[in-house]
């Protein structure tokens, strides 16, 4: 025969992983029945609170978070149906569910209406409530879950499905590589940094990935354009404002409690909105719009930027407590110019996944295709060499569209000016590297090895 443990965990209906990381308030005037419930669920749930009244509840609800309330209708002064549409009136956050000694339908209607997922038939045993509980907590997970779909929808990025890793096999990458592991076993707020097309969002993915928050939602929210309010409505939400007809809209931190938030482009964030974010992280609290009551946050905060953060500062652009909030761990994307050996990788990935796309055999990238790959600055980065190679598989041209590269920048390293004018006599001389040796004035084995690590 099995144990009474077993036998409870049985009737959860599979449940047993969302309640034992549920914290639930239990409001009821009778100490029988608080006491019942207290019992019956404290060996379950990460966290159980009661209540004697409903006063008593909503000073707790004023300091805690919790994911699933059960109250009782009949109380004094107040009903629990009464009070769960005030609650909603000031802000309430949690699922609900009426305990009730009377299944009538004007009951069950007005239950709803205040807000209650769920009501119970008093007596009830207490694998009735667990299972209840459960079913409470797979509601609220799976409208989080569609809210995040949602949203990564609406981002329309190409990102979206190539974000399992950053690739490539230079030394510089796997830097990278090894300092996103690194960051993703903490908690520490990261700034990610690299040029347009350098794979900010694959990376921030990635260290989502690595840390223990990869089972919760990844939010991208996108800095440039984002006014005060708009940023308030996104990241805050809105409780319903039944006299103004506008309903109740969750946001980002609630609906992606624990995951992570990514905010790209962070340096893009006007000065009111840099106050909203200061405020978010200093306090470790938020306040729906149209609340009385304000919430802990529990995301992880990453950010973007394409130029250091400090100089944005220095220029008085970013407020500088909000930098040192922000900047904890800073991870630096290399340029691909500054990556030569992963150019050809790269272009080979794309070529494969691209060609496969589109119905048609990849071809082969011939070494003067090669040469003018490794000679191209790629301002744009990857997205750049990703565009090029649709681009070129299209129109079935691998050679022309790199005719007008544009000048290096000035802060390119030795290393990348090098490779480029290499390649360039190479390409001169058709790719007899004997004949480029000679002109450069440099051995033989020399530029063997230096074609070697660019890939060639």
């Amino acid at each position: 025969m099995g144990t009474a443990t077993e036998a409870a965990g049985g009737a959860l209906g599979g449940f047993e992983q969302d309640i034992a990381a549920a914290g639930v308030l239990v409001v009821d005037d009778e100490p029988g029945m608080r006491n019942f419930l207290a019992k019956a669920l404290r060996p379950h749930c990460a966290r159980i609170d009661v209540a004697a009244s409903a006063e008593e509840a909503s000073g707790l609800l004023d300091t805690t978070r919790y994911d699933v309330v059960i109250v009782d209708n009949v109380m004094p002064k107040k009903s629990g149906i009464d009070w769960l549409a005030e609650q909603q009136r000031i802000g309430f956050f949690s699922d609900a569910i009426l305990m009730t000694a009377y299944a009538d339908l004007d009951t069950a209607i007005a239950a709803m209406r205040a807000g209650a997922s769920d009501f119970l038939l008093k007596p009830f045993r207490s694998n009735e409530i667990l299972k209840a509980i459960g079913q409470s907590l797979q509601r609220s997970r799976l409208k989080r879950q569609n809210s995040m779909l949602n949203h990564e929808l609406k981002t329309g990025s190409d990102v979206l499905r190539q974000r399992s890793a950053i690739l490539g096999s230079s030394p510089e990458i796997e830097i990278v590589r090894q300092a996103i592991e690194r960051t993703g076993r903490t908690n520490a707020a990261c700034v990610i940094r690299g040029e347009v097309g350098s794979g900010k969002q694959v990376a921030a993915r990635m260290l989502h990935a690595a840390s223990d928050r990869a089972s919760m939602p990844f939010f991208w929210l996108q800095a440039y354009g984002m006014t005060e309010d708009d940023l308030r409505q996104r990241l805050f939400g809105q409780i319903a404002e039944e006299a103004a007809g506008e309903p109740k809209q969750d946001g980002i931190l609630l609906n992606a409690s624990g995951g992570t938030l990514f905010v790209d482009e962070v340096e893009m964030l006007s000065l009111p909105c840099q106050n909203v974010l200061f405020e978010l992280l200093s306090t470790g609290r938020f306040q729906p719009l149209g609340a009385a009551r304000s919430l802990p946050h529990e995301m992880r905060i990453v950010t973007s930027t394409t130029q250091p953060l400090q100089s944005a500062v220095d220029a008085g652009r970013f407020r500088a407590d909000l930098f040192y909030l922000l900047n904890v761990v800073e991870i630096v994307l290399p340029p691909l110019r500054e990556r030569a050996s992963d150019v050809i990788e790269l272009a080979r990935f794309f070529l494969t996944h691209l060609a496969e796309q589109m119905g048609v055999d990849p071809p082969e990238l011939t070494p003067v295709t090669q040469r003018k790959l490794l000679a191209h600055t790629w301002p744009g980065n990857v997205m750049e060499l990703h565009n090029f190679i649709e681009r070129a598989l299209i129109h079935n041209d691998f050679e022309g569209g790199l005719l007008g590269d544009r000048q290096a920048e000035q802060t390119d390293t030795l290393a990348a000016v090098e490779q480029r004018h290499i390649l360039q006599v190479l390409d001169a001389c058709g790719g007899n590297r004997a004949e480029a040796a000679r002109r450069l004035g440099l051995a033989r084995k020399t530029i063997d090895r230096k074609c070697q690590s660019w890939g060639l």
